[in-house]
C-alpha cells in the first residue's frame, strides 16, 4: 500500500514515498562513498574494516536509489 502509484484523471503519478527514498538514498550514498575516497587519499593508517563497510554501504544504497528511480520512470 505505501509503495502504490497513485491515478488523478488517467495520468499515473508516481509514489512520492519511493521518489523521497530515492533521492535519500542517493545522497546517503554518494556522501558514504566521498568518506571512503577522502580515507583512502588522506587516512594516514590502513583499515581494511572501514573500507569494505564503506564499499558496503555506498554500493547498497546506491543501487536502490537507482532503482528507485528506474521505478519511479516506469521502466
Amino acid at each position: 500500500m505505501l509503495f502504490l502509484n497513485f491515478q488523478i484523471d488517467g495520468f499515473q503519478v508516481p509514489s512520492m514515498t519511493i521518489w523521497v527514498l530515492a533521492w535519500v538514498f542517493l545522497v546517503i550514498g554518494f556522501f558514504s562513498l566521498a568518506i571512503l575516497i577522502i580515507y583512502t587519499k588522506y587516512g594516514r593508517e590502513l583499515s581494511i574494516r572501514l573500507s569494505i563497510i564503506s564499499i558496503i554501504i555506498s554500493a547498497i544504497l546506491l543501487g536502490f536509489a537507482f532503482h528507485f528511480f528506474l521505478i519511479t520512470f516506469g521502466i
